[in-house]
């Protein structure tokens, strides 16, 4: 859902892996014909596991972007942060919309009218419902109402007093979901998807990039940038966590599960960044993943449209018609829309003072050689 990362190794293939777990969630009555011994709860929180990967790395490399120009010139251009956000964020989207409502209108998915309003404006995850094709839009939503907010609450406080805030809504996350949850149980169903309660995944990626070159964090994760520590955090993840979901269900989620799940992402981007050389992070930047990633935006999207309701009566092909769509989408839109955006600021004669598809590394030389 982000913007390709390019040199900062490692963040195209977890891209990859975050839209592939999402997937398999969407596909996962296929896929248990396929695989039966794994049952559909632990694919659903995958799917989770999915989302939440997505807005780790999109809290981190936002914050990264801005910091960059931040540490620059000592400010940060919002007009431009939003103009580059525009083109790469909307023409995919109402592409996609587009299509949709024609499919919509022609029958071949059943929706209503005022659900293309609600996810064009980018409230879904507070007016959610009325067509299928349309629920991954909350997420979409909530990464928005971030964009919209962050670089303004950074620009107004500074990388500093930023760090405190990011930490704040970490902490305090867990507590608006459990008091959305007794005060307003007619949106319990909703309470990881609000900005107010949900905002937290995003945040530890915002707060990994605040503390990026922290010497004193750096000292305190240094032991922590290990393969086995990465390998327990997936485990955790990816397997304990949703058992401990499956027995305790919101009592888990809601005050630690969503908290623990972020946390051991970014321990695992940590590893995967700062140790490119490893063998998680050497898989995650084969040519396959990064690319995956590159298109992890437009495949996101087109899923929706062959993974629900119906899948089951085109599964497999299902899988290249997705993976066709989101090829479309990036040739012919995004790619396009760079260009554009391109043109527009050499023309607006606009001095570029960040980019957020970043050409350099974040990491110190000696790390980038995998040391």
């Amino acid at each position: 859902m982000e913007t390709s990362s390019r040199n900062i190794p490692s963040l195209d293939g977890l891209r990859a892996i975050s839209v592939l777990l999402v997937l398999s969630n969407h596909l996962s009555p296929e896929l248990m014909q396929i695989i039966p011994f794994i049952p559909h709860w632990l694919y659903s929180s995958w799917g989770t596991s999915g989302v939440q990967t997505f807005f780790v790395i999109s809290g981190f490399l936002i914050t990264h972007i801005l910091l960059k120009e931040w540490n620059g010139t000592g400010t940060i251009s919002l007009k431009h942060f939003y103009f580059r956000r525009a083109f790469r964020i909307f023409p995919p989207l109402y592409a996609y919309l587009a299509v949709a409502l024609i499919l919509t209108l022609w029958g071949v998915f059943p929706g209503q009218l005022k659900a293309f309003i609600v996810a064009a404006t980018y409230i879904w995850n507070y007016q959610p419902g009325g067509s299928e094709i349309l629920e991954h839009m909350w997420t979409l939503s909530l990464e928005e109402q971030f964009y919209l907010l962050w670089p303004a609450a950074l620009v107004l406080l500074g990388p500093r007093k930023s760090i405190r805030l990011a930490i704040w809504v970490i902490l305090l996350s867990p507590v608006s979901r459990i008091i959305m949850y007794f005060l307003m149980p007619d949106h319990r169903a909703g309470l990881i998807a609000m900005l107010h309660t949900g905002l937290d995944t995003i945040m530890f990626g915002c707060l990994l990039a605040l503390l990026w070159r922290n010497p004193r964090f750096n000292k305190l994760t240094q032991p922590l940038v290990r393969g086995w520590v990465a390998a327990l955090a997936a485990l955790f993840a990816l397997i304990l966590s949703p058992i401990l979901e499956l027995h305790f269900r919101g009592t888990y989620s809601l005050v630690f599960g969503l908290s623990l799940g972020a946390l051991c992402l970014s321990l695992i981007l940590i590893y995967v960044v700062r140790i490119p050389s490893s063998p998680l992070a050497r898989l995650l930047n084969t040519r396959v993943l990064r690319h995956l990633g590159v298109i992890s935006y437009s495949l996101y999207l087109w899923q929706q449209v062959f993974s629900r309701p119906n899948s089951a009566r085109i599964f497999p092909w299902n899988i290249p018609a997705i993976l066709l769509c989101a090829e479309l989408s990036y040739w012919v839109v995004e790619r396009p829309s760079f260009r554009l955006r391109d043109r527009l600021e050499n023309a607006l004669n606009w001095k570029r003072t960040t980019d957020p598809e970043p050409t350099h590394s974040p990491l110190p030389r000696k790390e980038r050689a995998g040391a």
